[in-house]
């Protein structure tokens, strides 16, 4: 009689256990809320088996990827994630700026005074790569004389000029 008694206590036992194990949240459910909680990152998608849930995507810094991975740890149902966003490299630097000599400038300066006929005003002189400006122009010319003068790469153009 202990016997059957102890039989069907661990029968209880059995099922109970079977039973609340049964009740947990179904995958497909927790992918879907996790799909939810995680919607305001466009570009992750989820999966979920067994409970974990595995994210991916790109992302575009570390602080996005760990929001993402708390917010899928948040829902109920998940045991772990596993998190495969990927975060890309940042962009290279800009290549140095290039600064002729003052030989060059000083000879590039004078062939663009030259052959800009709305200059006869204006000289440039060239020190430690700032061309400097001096004279008289007038204002609509002003414009295209700088953006030349830029073009043979100074270290600045230093504008000292009178405006007609």
């Amino acid at each position: 009689m202990k016997q059957q008694i102890g039989r069907m206590l661990a029968s209880l036992l059995l099922m109970s256990a079977l039973a609340l194990t049964g009740c947990g949240p179904k995958d497909a459910d927790i992918e879907k809320n996790v799909a939810t909680a995680i919607s305001a990152y466009p570009g992750v998608s989820v999966a979920v088996k067994d409970g974990v849930a595995t994210i991916s995507g790109q992302v575009p810094d570390e602080s996005t990827r760990a929001s993402v991975e708390a917010a899928a740890k948040g829902v109920k149902g998940v045991k772990s994630v596993s998190n495969n966003l990927t975060v890309p490299p940042p962009p290279p630097p800009p290549p140095p700026v290039t600064i002729n000599p003052d030989e060059t400038l000083q000879s590039s300066a004078n062939q663009v005074l030259a052959g800009f006929d709305n200059a006869k005003g204006v000289k440039a002189t060239v020190k430690d790569g700032v061309v400097t400006l001096t004279g008289t122009i007038k204002r609509a010319d002003l414009p295209g004389l700088m953006q030349k003068l830029n073009e043979i790469k100074p270290k600045k153009v230093e504008n000292k000029l009178v405006i007609k």
